[in-house]
């Protein structure tokens, strides 16, 4: 029993970790953006994503997330960027996905790589362009 309790303790002691690192991982000196999109209510959900600005625009990458599935009927969005909050409107780009995968995987290195390594990325994998609702 002693023996079942020690396993169990290590094991979950094992997976703390490995969640702390990744969060650490993905957020420690990496540019994590808040995205807000209205819920069916009206009420906004805030959702901490990777954001890259490739050709003039700013982009997200969605896999059927939640957040895109809501924008789909109310595609303004508001984003916070380095304590700036600003309203776009979002829209899918089909074809531009290996573009922004490129430009997320140069931005984000090697902390790119685990997320895809955890999560991978395919053609389901949605870019996401922004555009400003104001100057």
């Amino acid at each position: 029993m002693k023996r079942l309790v020690l396993v169990f303790g290590v094991v979950l002691l094992v997976a703390l970790l490995i969640v702390l690192a990744h969060l650490a991982f993905i957020e420690v000196g990496r540019e994590v953006v808040t995205l807000r999109t209205r819920r069916t209510d009206g009420s906004w959900q805030s959702t901490r994503l990777w954001v890259v600005d490739h050709d003039g625009a700013v982009w997200l990458h969605s896999a059927g997330a939640a957040w895109a599935a809501r924008f789909e009927g109310d595609p303004e969005v508001e984003l916070e960027r380095a304590g700036r909050v600003r309203r776009y409107r979002a829209r899918i780009v089909r074809g531009a996905h290996a573009d922004i995968d490129a430009a997320l995987r140069e931005k984000y290195g090697l902390a790119d790589r685990w997320v895809r390594l955890i999560s991978p990325c395919d053609e389901a994998t949605l870019p996401v362009r922004l555009d400003p609702l104001e100057p």
